[in-house]
């Protein structure tokens, strides 16, 4: 069982797109006039009937595929546009953030140092070089783009989310003794609280204040949660969270109750079907309810060594002594080091 966060660079990286680009850098053009978006890619294709290669509508296209999570069309489309003209910057910024949130750090920092050479203002582009040096470990460097990019607008949520991230990273590497452990968490504090600050519903930014909160046994957390669910009621991050909040609290009820949201937002992630299991393996003794969701969750994940050792336990607690070795015998054969399974399956030979 783990607390969900956004400790991952590639979970953050999806704010880092073609919305930034208005935002941040084009903030200064916008009206009071919200254009109507056609979300069919038959919309784009009678457009582009009538002009083959207009790159403006060939980069709607593209973020039309991005929310389809069609993300090498969006690429194709993005190139296409830079064989034509090389020098179209939003073109840059969406193949740059595209390559970030898939980790290709060498492709994306050449398309942010290609926007910045042209206009070292454009702010996507600087917190785009930020998590670049974010995910390389270069704090120093990272945290100078980031405050470059707040340089020009002060009032951008993201790069302080980001420094937050940053600062809790590093609250994580120090010793318990060293003094510098508490402002690296006092920092990443500051620095998620300032971002919701700038925007109130800045979802990411409560996760992780909960989290931090959790992490040092303060009931406080579940308030952030909630707050994430209001603003983003489908947030599985923050529906897990919340679930492992009453899990190690007692709250049986509230639990499961958290975790069958979830079950319902996502049928196909493991953990909550195994935290379910946990629950009624250890908390309420209900065997067989224990078996049916480790089950699940080893369906889901069939690598899962941890459910499998669990069905071990339901197992041995129903006197089946038979499925007990064999779960037991298969979390060993997944993972080899697994001690508990490896006692366990000692212990019914």
């Amino acid at each position: 069982m783990r607390i969900l966060t956004f400790i991952s660079f590639i979970l953050i990286l999806t704010s880092c797109g073609s919305d930034s680009i208005q935002t941040q850098d084009d903030q200064n053009d916008s009206t009071d006039t919200i254009p109507e978006v056609i979300d069919s890619l038959a919309f784009y294709k009678e457009k582009l009937n009538a002009d083959p290669s207009n790159p403006a509508v060939i980069y709607e296209r593209a973020e039309y595929y991005i929310r389809h999570a069609e993300v090498e069309l969006a690429q194709k489309d993005l190139e296409s546009i830079l064989a034509k003209d090389s020098s179209n910057l939003k073109a840059h910024q969406l193949y740059a953030d595209i390559n970030l949130a898939n980790l290709n750090l060498e492709t994306s920092k050449y398309h942010y140092e290609y926007i910045l050479k042209i206009d070292s203002s454009k702010t996507g582009a600087l917190i785009g070089m930020g998590k670049i040096y974010a995910a390389l470990d270069n704090s120093p460097v990272a945290l100078n783009y980031l405050s470059a990019a707040l340089r020009v607008n002060q009032y951008l949520p993201e790069p302080y989310f980001t420094k937050g991230l940053i600062y809790r990273s590093d609250y994580y590497r120090r010793a318990e003794e060293d003094p510098r452990k508490e402002e690296s968490w006092e920092r990443a504090m500051s620095s998620f609280q300032t971002a919701v600050e700038q925007d109130p519903d800045y979802y990411a930014a409560y996760i992780e204040m909960g989290v931090m909160f959790e992490e040092k046994g303060d009931s406080i957390s579940l308030e952030y949660y909630n707050t994430a669910i209001d603003i983003f009621p489908q947030s599985i991050e923050a529906w897990y969270n919340k679930g492992m909040y009453y899990q190690t609290r007692g709250y049986v009820d509230n639990a499961l109750s958290s975790y069958y949201t979830l079950n319902r937002l996502d049928d196909t992630w493991a953990d909550p079907y195994y935290n379910i299991g946990y629950i009624h393996l250890i908390m309420t003794e209900e065997l067989d309810s224990a078996v049916h969701y480790f089950t699940r969750a080893t369906e889901l994940d069939p690598t899962y060594y941890q459910a499998y050792n669990n069905l071990g336990l339901a197992y041995e607690k129903k006197g089946d002594r038979v499925n007990a070795k064999k779960y037991y015998l298969r979390a060993v054969e997944i993972n080899p080091d697994f001690q508990l399974a490896k006692d366990n399956l000692n212990a019914v030979q």
